[in-house]
C-alpha cells in the first residue's frame, strides 16, 4: 500500500464564524472518506508544483511544533496550534482563501509524514426543499464546498518527521501588504522558493528574449537551450544557468546581460534543481507554428540532426523546413 493513514483530524477555518471550529476528536474513516483522503495525498505527493524548502531558523514556531510533536505524539495540540495561526492569517488578510485544514499522519511510500491539506473553499450548488404553500425544490449556492476527490488541492505541506525535510505547494498572496509565498514566510519560516515550473519558465523566457534581441530570434538557438535543460534534468534533475550561457552565447557582453537579467528575476543560484514530479512534465518536443497556422511537433533529440530535419533560410527571407528519411507516415 503506497499510503497508510494512522490518524487525521479536520478543523474548520470559516472567517464568517468569527473563530475556528476546532474538532475535539480524531476523524473516523469509512471506506469513502479513506479513499477521498488517500487520493488527495497521492495527487499532492506527485504534484509537479511541489517544492522542497528548508527552515531558516532552528527556533521558528512551526519547526518547534513539529519537534514537540515528534517527542510527545500530541497530534491534537499540534493541529490546533497550526489552525489558530492559519485562522489569524485568513482573518487579517482577505487574499488568503478560507478553508478547512485536514491534518494527516501517514506513511507514504515508506516514509513518515505530517501532512497538512489546505482544503480551500469552492462555490458549489445543492438542492434545497422549501415549504411555501406546499413543497418547493430550489437550487442554492454552497460557498464552503470542499475540493472533490478528482480535483487538485491548491496548497499543502508535507513534513518528513524523520529527516525534518519540508515540501510545500502554495500560492503567492498579498499578506500584510506584501506579495509573498505566505505559507513559507509566515507559517513555516522557511526560505521562499519559486516553484520549479516558474524557474524554468523564467530561464526559457529570458533566453528567448536575449536570442530575439541579439540573434534575430534564431529558432535553432531557442531549441538548443530547451534541449540542454531537458537533457540535464533527465540525467540529474538539475541544470546550470552559467553552462547554458557558455554553450549558447558567443559574446561576453551578451553572456553578462543574460546572467544579470536571470538574477534580476529572482534566480540567484547558479544551479537550478528540479523535482522528479516536474521533471516528468518537461516537454520532449518542440512545437513549431508557421504564419499560416501549420503546426509541427519535433522531438528535441532530432531537431538538430540534419539527417532528419533541416531549416533552410531562403534568399527571399522565407524559411523552408525539410523532413528527411521518413520510413512511414501515420494519420492521427
Amino acid at each position: 500500500m503506497s499510503v497508510s493513514i494512522s490518524k487525521a483530524i479536520l478543523h474548520i477555518l470559516d472567517p464568517s464564524l468569527g473563530m475556528p471550529v476546532l474538532s475535539e476528536n480524531l476523524m473516523s474513516f469509512n471506506d469513502q472518506m479513506r479513499e477521498y483522503t488517500e487520493k488527495h495525498i497521492l495527487k499532492c505527493y506527485n504534484d509537479a508544483d511541489l517544492k522542497k524548502t528548508r527552515f531558516i531558523s532552528e527556533v521558528g514556531l512551526f519547526k518547534g511544533l513539529v519537534k514537540e510533536y515528534a517527542n510527545t505524539d500530541d497530534f491534537m495540540k499540534f493541529s490546533r496550534a497550526i489552525t489558530e495561526f492559519f485562522f489569524k492569517l485568513i482573518a487579517e488578510n482577505p487574499d488568503v482563501r478560507p478553508c478547512d485544514l485536514l491534518f494527516v499522519q501517514a506513511n507514504v511510500f515508506n516514509k513518515d509524514y505530517m501532512i497538512i491539506l489546505k482544503l480551500n473553499y469552492k462555490k458549489g450548488y445543492i438542492h434545497f426543499t422549501k415549504q411555501e404553500e406546499g413543497t418547493k425544490n430550489i437550487i442554492i449556492e454552497q460557498p464552503c464546498a470542499l475540493p472533490a476527490a478528482s480535483q487538485k488541492i491548491d496548497e499543502f505541506i508535507f513534513v518528513d518527521t524523520n529527516s525534518m525535510e519540508v515540501f510545500v505547494k502554495e500560492k503567492k498572496c498579498q499578506v500584510y501588504n506584501e506579495p509573498c509565498y505566505y505559507i513559507s514566510k509566515h507559517l513555516l519560516e522557511c526560505r521562499e522558493e519559486k516553484p520549479d515550473k516558474e524557474k524554468v519558465k523564467i530561464i526559457t523566457q529570458t533566453t528567448d528574449k536575449i536570442i530575439k534581441e541579439f540573434y534575430d530570434d534564431d529558432i535553432m538557438m531557442k531549441t538548443r537551450v530547451k534541449n540542454i535543460i531537458r537533457e540535464n534534468v533527465e540525467e540529474s534533475l538539475k541544470f546550470n544557468v552559467e553552462e547554458i550561457s557558455e554553450q549558447v552565447f558567443d559574446d561576453h557582453e551578451i553572456k553578462k546581460a543574460y546572467t544579470e537579467e536571470i538574477k534580476m528575476k529572482g534566480i540567484k543560484e547558479p544551479e537550478v534543481k528540479v523535482n522528479f514530479n516536474y521533471a516528468n512534465k518537461i516537454k520532449t518536443k518542440q512545437k513549431i507554428v508557421t504564419d499560416e497556422g501549420i503546426e509541427i511537433n519535433i522531438p528535441y533529440e532530432i531537431i538538430s540532426n540534419k539527417d532528419k530535419v533541416e531549416f533552410i533560410n531562403n534568399p527571399d527571407g522565407t524559411i523552408s523546413i525539410v523532413l528527411k528519411n521518413i520510413d512511414s507516415i501515420i494519420d492521427k
